[in-house]
């Protein structure tokens, strides 16, 4: 993600690790399951690296797909949910195919934040699973989107569970603007109704597209 100087070896040795989380804080703080490792070149190694430490964000429970923060590009298609980050705007072309686009214009949903479901929570049961945890969170009128348009939901795909860190996504969209669910590597897993407000609705289930591997 980024690359910071020093003047010595021994001073990468020293800086590098901190500077590395001061040049990372911010993307890190808008992924779920990243953390930051610090590459600091060896003595021998130093001015072969440039007279630089690499600071890296690695996926903390399985990989991290595709480019992160500025290095993607609008239009872009989500290879998978880990690279979904907090406030992204999403044009929703189905639930295979879900692309970044910028806010300031039209979009389907937006990223609030993510959920962590429990460890034993099969993907087949993730669905009710998300449900009740959405029921806890915060709707989405703390966020400043109108409960009587707007309504809260989440997506996950294959690769969360495969890895065990259990993620979903926490979005927010118009309620006038469904996307079919089913078992896809990125899928809508739930829509979680603000109580009193927005009508239950359940999502049928298809089966699993051929890049879910």
């Amino acid at each position: 993600m980024a690359s910071v100087p020093a003047s010595s070896a021994e001073v990468a040795r020293e800086l590098g690790p901190a500077r590395c989380e001061e040049r990372t804080r911010e993307v890190r703080g808008r992924l779920a399951g990243v953390r930051g490792v610090a590459v600091v070149p060896a003595d021998g190694g130093f001015e072969t690296a440039r007279r630089r430490t690499a600071c890296l964000v690695l996926g903390a429970h399985g990989p991290v797909y595709g480019p992160l923060a500025r290095h993607r590009e609008p239009g872009s298609v989500f290879a998978d949910t880990a690279t979904m980050q907090r406030r992204d705007c999403l044009d929703v072309r189905s639930g295979r195919e879900v692309r970044l686009v910028s806010c300031a214009g039209r979009y389907d949903a937006q990223v609030l934040g993510f959920t962590r479901l429990a460890s034993d929570v099969s993907l087949a049961e993730a669905p009710a699973a998300a449900d009740r945890a959405c029921a806890r969170k915060v709707p989405p009128r703390d966020y400043g989107f109108d409960p009587s348009v707007y309504r809260a939901g989440s997506r996950t795909s294959a690769g969360t569970w495969k890895s065990g860190a259990h993620l979903a996504v926490r979005t927010v969209g118009r309620q006038n603007r469904g996307h079919h669910g089913g078992e896809r590597t990125m899928r809508r897993v739930l829509r979680c109704p603000v109580p009193r407000t927005v009508p239950r609705r359940r999502w049928g289930r298809s089966p699993s597209a051929a890049w879910s591997r």
